[in-house]
């Protein structure tokens, strides 16, 4: 499966289609790391992260947010993450962010609600994000 990036004016959008919601995610993570230089970034460091959240929109905006926030305070530049453990019913999500400590080629300014989707589509889900670039 994997993500795709659709066309938008002055920003970028990241769709994740996979067969489960942990692995859109995964698809839309992987995306975002793309933009930040995850093709000149070793994956020989990593950083864990867990959130709860009311809704699978704010889940995913919650969770790409603070990687942005870790990668530029700590810095790192992200390759790669993996879903640990989600629970949809409970709306709480472990990843692992794989990569190298340095600074990102490139900073994302925002992960936004605008155009998100976090749904089941037939046998999969498909995760939509708007990122200010």
């Amino acid at each position: 499966m994997g993500y795709e990036f659709l066309e938008h004016r002055s920003d970028i959008i990241i769709l994740g289609r996979n067969r489960t919601l942990g692995s859109a995610l995964e698809d839309v993570g992987n995306g975002m790391f793309t933009q930040m230089g995850s093709e000149h970034a070793k994956g020989s460091e990593s950083f864990d992260l867990r959130f709860e959240a009311p809704t699978k929109e704010q889940l995913v905006v919650q969770l790409l947010t603070e990687i942005i926030a870790e990668c530029e305070t700590r810095p790192f530049t992200p390759k790669k993450m993996k879903v640990l453990a989600l629970d949809e019913n409970a709306l709480s999500v472990s990843v692992r962010v794989f990569g190298e400590k340095k600074v990102p080629e490139n900073i994302i300014k925002a992960v936004t609600y605008h155009e998100l989707r976090a749904e089941k589509k037939g046998k999969g889900w498909e995760v939509q994000v708007l990122f200010d670039i």
